[in-house]
C-alpha cells in the first residue's frame, strides 16, 4: 500500500541549554568514522549563534564484489550509533542530525517513520534520519511526485531507496548510483563526475532531484546543479541539517546551498 507522505510530526522543544557561543542552539551531528563530508558541509551551513557538535560511529565495511552479499548486509549491518548517540547527549544538543542515510532508507516509510521516532524517543529530542530530512525537504518545496535520485552506491541499494521513496507515493522516474568503492573513496569523487552523474540519471519528466549518500559532496555544487537543469535539489546533508533546524524554530535563511535553504 503506498502511503503519501505529509510531513514529519516534530516534538516541541521547550526549553534546551545553550552555552556562551551556541547561544540559540547546540546541535548534535552523527556520521560514520570514516565520512569527511557531513562534518564541513554541515559546518559551512551553520548559522549565527549556532554549534555543532561532532560524534562518530563505527559502520563495517560492505563487499564489492558479491552483490548478494552487499544486499544482505544493507538489511542486516548495524553500526555503533547507540553508541554515538549516547557520548553526543552529553553535550546537551537541541537536536541531532543523523549524517548516514542508507540505513533509514529501508523498508518502506512507515517504517522509516518509525525508526525516527524511536531515535527521538532515545534521545529525548528531535531526531532527524536523512531519508525523513528528504521527505520534509520535498514536502517543503511543494511535493513534487516525479523524482530523479542520485547515490554513490550499487545497484542493491539504489533498489533499496527507490522502494522507500515510491512507499512515499513518489514516482522515481531516474535512478543511478556512482558504484563507489570504499567508504572514504566517496569523498574522493570530483565535481565534474558529480555532474555528469546528475546528467545521466536526470529525466525530462522529473519534477526535482534527490542525492543520497552523506559522504558524496554535492552540498556546495547545489546552486550550480539547480541552475543547469532547472529543478530543486533535495540532497541528504542539506536536507537533515535544514530539518534539524527547523524543527527547533530556527528559521534563518543560508545560501549558497540550493532553493531549500534559501527559501523554505
Amino acid at each position: 500500500m503506498t502511503l503519501n507522505y505529509t510531513g514529519v510530526v516534530k516534538p516541541p522543544v521547550i526549553g534546551y541549554n545553550t552555552d556562551s557561543i551556541g547561544t540559540r542552539a547546540k546541535i548534535g551531528v552523527i556520521v560514520p568514522a570514516t565520512n569527511t563530508t557531513v562534518q564541513p558541509e554541515m559546518e559551512a551551513m551553520r548559522p549565527r549563534g549556532v554549534t555543532n557538535h561532532v560524534s562518530r560511529m563505527f559502520l563495517p565495511p560492505r563487499p564489492y564484489v558479491d552483490m548478494e552479499e552487499y544486499r544482505r548486509l544493507l538489511e542486516v549491518e548495524e553500526g555503533d550509533l547507540d553508541e554515538a548517540l549516547r557520548l553526543v547527549m552529553l553535550c546537551e544538543p537541541a537536536v541531532i542530525a543523523e549524517g548516514h542515510s542508507i540505513h533509514s532508507f529501508r523498508g518502506d516509510v512507515e517504517h522509516g517513520l518509525a525508526h525516527q521516532a524511536a531515535l527521538a524517543a532515545k534521545a529525548g529530542v528531535p531526531f532527524w534520519t536523512p531519508s525523513t530530512a528528504v521527505l520534509e525537504g520535498l514536502r517543503a518545496i511543494g511535493s513534487p511526485k516525479k523524482i530523479a535520485v542520485l547515490s554513490p552506491y550499487w545497484p542493491p541499494a539504489d533498489e533499496m531507496i527507490a522502494k522507500f521513496m515510491r512507499s512515499a507515493g513518489f514516482d522515481v522516474v531516474g535512478s543511478g548510483g556512482m558504484r563507489a568503492t570504499g567508504a572514504t573513496n566517496v569523498a574522493r569523487i570530483e565535481a565534474d563526475r558529480v555532474f555528469e552523474a546528475f546528467r545521466a540519471i536526470d529525466h525530462p519528466e522529473a519534477e526535482a532531484l534527490v542525492q543520497v549518500g552523506t559522504a558524496l559532496p554535492v552540498s556546495f555544487l547545489t546552486e550550480q546543479i539547480e541552475k543547469e537543469h532547472g529543478k530543486p535539489l533535495i540532497g541528504v546533508n542539506v536536507a537533515t541539517y535544514w530539518a534539524a533546524l527547523r524543527s527547533i524554530g530556527i528559521t534563518d535563511q543560508v545560501r549558497g546551498f540550493g532553493r531549500l535553504f534559501a527559501e523554505c
